[in-house]
């Protein structure tokens, strides 16, 4: 069983938004949202949070902060869905933000054990794996993160985020499938626009591709939407995304033909299909 590190560790506030997207009102209910978490409140810490991403719907730290909201409550179903798209586009805080907004981070060790607890008594909760492994990673456990999204790909053999954040510690078991076979260079200029693709049909995505390799990635599933933007490259039929706030979003791409390329990431079981973006 980990220990939570650095203990004694300086604490921090949570990150805020990004001047672009501060909403005055917005601010006032997260305010409110971190100081009632901070006292333990956290069903008014969770309703004042929910307010505040009413008036800024694209901050994934709001919604990752309503994803440790959920966890304190012991809701880690919600919680899992809350984090997987925030986890999807960037890594997420550090142990340093994370226990700033506790009062004594024995509260917080608490809470992971009641976490561990509901695994040993539900050892297929996907959610509960998910939501362990991100917990884990940003107490700097990543052997018991790598053993959490490995139990998350066992269950949900077609999970792309766990691949992805597997990949992104260099513990990946499965090697890439290629898109097709050989070594294949796609033209990168012919990605440049704005594609959309969609999953299941409840979850969106939009993918814009500048000529200067800037790119800007939006999700939507529901209310919730989540937006990063960031620099890419493209290196044989790869497509690398590195989001500003950090990261990478590695990718397999096929060459747009008839206004359509087939994205899937790199890692993936075979059997997944990926996404099929086409032109807007």
């Amino acid at each position: 069983m980990p220990q939570i590190v650095n203990p004694g560790a300086k604490q921090a506030p949570a990150p805020a938004p990004a001047p672009g997207e501060v909403n005055p009102e917005g601010m006032e209910h997260f305010n409110a949202a971190r100081a009632a978490f901070y006292e333990g409140k956290y069903k008014e810490a969770l309703e004042a949070t929910n307010k505040a991403l009413a008036k800024m719907p694209k901050d994934a730290m709001i919604h990752e902060f309503r994803a440790l909201c959920l966890f304190a409550l012991g809701n880690y179903r919600e919680a899992a869905a809350t984090l997987h798209p925030v986890l999807s586009v960037g890594p997420g805080w550090d142990w340093t933000t994370m226990s700033g907004l506790y009062p004594d981070t024995e509260i917080y060790t608490k809470q992971l054990r009641a976490l561990e607890n509901y695994l040993r008594k539900n050892p297929k909760s996907a959610d509960a794996h998910f939501v362990a492994a991100y917990h884990y990673l940003t107490c700097g456990h990543e052997e018991q993160a790598t053993k959490e999204l490995e139990q998350v790909q066992k269950l949900l053999s077609n999970d792309t985020v766990s691949t992805q954040l597997l990949q992104m510690m260099g513990k990946s078991s499965s090697p890439p499938e290629p898109l097709d076979d050989g070594d294949v260079k796609i033209d990168a200029a012919k990605l440049i626009g704005s594609w959309n693709a969609t999953r299941g049909g409840k979850a969106s995505f939009d993918l814009k591709l500048d000529k200067d390799k800037g790119f800007t990635w939006t999700y939507r599933e529901g209310k919730n939407k989540q937006e990063v933007k960031g620099a890419y490259a493209v290196d044989g039929n790869v497509l690398a995304l590195e989001p500003d706030a950090g990261g990478v979003m590695l990718a397999e791409v096929s060459e747009p033909s008839a206004g359509s390329f087939t994205f899937r990431m790199v890692g993936a079981p075979k059997s997944d299909p990926g996404l099929t973006f086409k032109g807007k």
